[in-house]
């Protein structure tokens, strides 16, 4: 995701215009529609800036690949569509003895 289009994303949540993000970043309306259309492309501490007078908060993270995830992706994807509706239906059998077993007194 751009930066532009994190800023327009948090503004579009907190039902802001561009006028009052503008207000509140001491800019003017047309900055701000510039900067959400990609004619300029902001800086990090810009779309962090616009983010906060939106009111919320912007969570960036670089992980490893879950290995594990993928795995099962990838074996899922190699069962037979059979095989795939066995498995989901042998988890939903597991599900309800687990869901009945809590109700148990």
């Amino acid at each position: 995701m751009s930066g532009s289009s994190l800023v327009h994303e948090a503004r579009r949540r907190r039902g802001l215009s561009q006028a009052e993000l503008a207000r509140r970043l001491g800019t003017t309306q047309s900055a701000i529609a510039r900067l959400e259309s990609g004619a300029i492309a902001p800086r990090f501490e810009t779309v962090v800036a616009a983010v906060r007078a939106c009111d919320l908060d912007l969570h960036l993270s670089v992980t490893e690949p879950d290995r594990d995830h993928l795995r099962l992706v990838e074996d899922a994807l190699a069962l037979t569509p059979s095989q795939r509706l066995d498995d989901l239906l042998d988890r939903l059998e597991t599900e309800e003895l687990l869901h009945r077993a809590r109700r148990m007194p």
